[in-house]
């Protein structure tokens, strides 16, 4: 079994592009891909600002096509349907020029990587240093419940179990270890950051937060610690909000009011996990209706977006999204190249450990066929040997020739299976493939 990475992330794909490749139902994207002839295991991770599939296949040529053609479908798909209006009112001309351009924008923000470099990859994530905000934690988590929905969903197996428990694992490591997330910044406090800088101060200011996830519970906790005159948090689930706001000092406002908040409001951070966007134009126009000169900074940190780009038309409007954050994001990778350096040792000693137990569990199932054919030689040479002694001897020396004979089964098969399970560590495919032919019969 051989692992491949397909992945759009911050690192080449804009927002648009996010939001092309997002699967609007993950655990429906699981279960399609695993339907493919090849694909035996997947796991999906998406964030706001990367979409990861990790599969598993036999053959990493024919698993690798039908994996990319099921992304090119699903997202040119999703292109049709946001085009201008529906695609039956679309010239066809117009259409297919739209899919061809998207298409060829998708390719170029592709990244793929098969075998120990997918793990490598993997490993890096989990440690915090493929975020766009080094070292940053809630990554781990994130990998963490991926993984826990694909097993929901039946899509993972052995294979994956070993590698995901693995790159957890190497994750908690490299944080107990180094310094890596010292100080670290996430995504939510890096948005919060923004909004103080562009402000001057966010003393006395009065932050709308909308959103009351994952994402939005962080960004509530940075927000209780910065200083802000009140934060504010709207999300439809009214409970939720008055939830996140209770615990940390915030006010919750009902989601059908966000108008009149807004208006209220000189920071708005979206955070939601809305399908499409929840604030418009004529919205964010109505709420800075009489402001006069008092600006209103809003920062979307979703994906799909939140708000719409013609929002920062709006006179005395500064919108920003995930982009917006790169600045910081680099001088907080500046800041954590030292302790990067220790990590990617840390990473390459576990990723050599994985690596060799992968490749072992890849030759279990000739192991496994190898000791069961040894013990079927052994039962039916112990039932000749007892119908030839007959009532000869008794049940203590029945006992004795059966342990006898599974010493001397042992001795003889463990020697092979060590040695095809070190061919297997050093990936010599030659001696695996006599092996299965010997053993398993395969052609």
């Amino acid at each position: 079994m051989h692992t491949i990475n397909v992945r759009v992330t911050h690192k080449k794909a804009d927002i648009p592009t996010l939001e092309a490749v997002t699967f609007p139902d993950v655990k429906k994207a699981l279960e399609q891909i695993c339907d493919l002839p090849s694909i035996k295991e997947a796991v999906i991770l998406q964030t706001c600002n990367r979409i990861e599939v990790y599969v598993a296949a036999e053959d990493v040529d024919v698993g690798y096509h039908e994996l990319m053609d099921y992304m090119m479908r699903s997202t040119m798909s999703k292109m049709k349907e946001q085009h201008a209006g529906p695609a039956e009112e679309v010239p066809t001309d117009v259409l297919v020029s739209h899919v061809i351009e998207k298409g060829a924008k998708f390719h170029d923000v592709i990244e793929t990587d098969f075998h120990a470099n997918a793990l490598h990859h993997l490993l890096r994530l989990t440690s915090g240093l493929e975020s766009m905000i080094v070292g940053e934690d809630q990554i781990l988590g994130q990998v963490k419940d991926a993984y826990a929905l694909a097993k929901k969903a039946g899509t993972t197996g052995p294979f994956f179990e070993n590698i995901f428990t693995k790159a957890i694992h190497v994750g908690q490591v490299v944080r107990k270890k180094t310094r890596i997330n010292e100080g670290a910044v996430s995504i939510g406090s890096a948005a919060v950051d923004l909004a103080a800088s562009v402000l001057s101060t966010l003393e006395g200011r009065t932050v709308l937060l909308v959103g009351a996830g994952e994402m939005g519970t962080l960004i509530a906790k940075c927000l209780s610690d910065c200083g802000c005159g009140r934060f504010l948090v709207a999300n439809r689930t009214f409970e939720k909000a008055e939830k996140i706001a209770g615990e940390l000092g915030g006010e919750a406002v009902p989601f059908d009011k966000l108008t009149g908040t807004m208006a209220d409001s000189d920071v708005v951070i979206t955070a939601t996990g809305a399908s499409r966007a929840i604030i418009h134009r004529e919205m964010v126009e109505e709420a800075m209706e009489g402001r006069g000169d008092r600006m209103l900074v809003m920062i979307d940190v979703a994906i799909p977006r939140d708000i719409t780009d013609d929002v920062g038309e709006v006179p005395g409007v500064r919108l920003f999204n995930i982009d917006g954050l790169r600045e910081i994001a680099e001088e907080n990778r500046r800041a954590r190249e030292m302790e990067a350096a220790k990590v990617e040792e840390i990473i390459e000693e576990e990723l050599s450990l994985l690596t060799k137990q992968l490749y072992r569990i890849d030759v279990e199932d000739i192991v496994k066929a190898l000791y069961a054919k040894a013990e079927e030689v052994r039962q039916k040479e112990m039932d000749k040997a007892l119908r030839i002694l007959g009532n000869s001897i008794g049940e203590r020396e029945k006992l004795v020739l059966a342990d006898l004979t599974k010493v001397i089964q042992s001795r003889t098969i463990s020697p092979i299976a060590d040695e095809i399970r070190k061919a297997a560590e050093v990936n010599d495919r030659e001696a695996v493939d006599v092996a299965r032919r010997w053993f398993l019969k395969e052609k």
